[in-house]
């Protein structure tokens, strides 16, 4: 019976690096709303609304490989 279990851990391992090397990120206990790919903090601007309600805040936060807007 430790088939299943095997499976099990194996479909868990695939699904983490599939995860990380697409990008998605699952961080609930994060303020941020993630919205796109960024090289540097101004090309999250206008992603962001910076200066706009309700974000204020725009960063450009590492994320596996790449980087991805964070907008507080």
């Amino acid at each position: 019976m430790s088939v299943p279990t095997s499976l099990l851990d194996l479909n868990k391992i695939v699904s983490s690096v599939i995860q990380s090397e697409i990008g998605i990120i699952d961080d609930s206990s994060s303020d941020c709303e993630f919205k796109g790919p960024c090289q540097k903090k101004t090309d999250c601007y206008e992603r962001c609304g910076v200066g706009k309600p309700p974000f204020k805040i725009a960063l450009c936060e590492p994320s596996g490989s790449s980087r991805v807007c964070c907008c507080i």
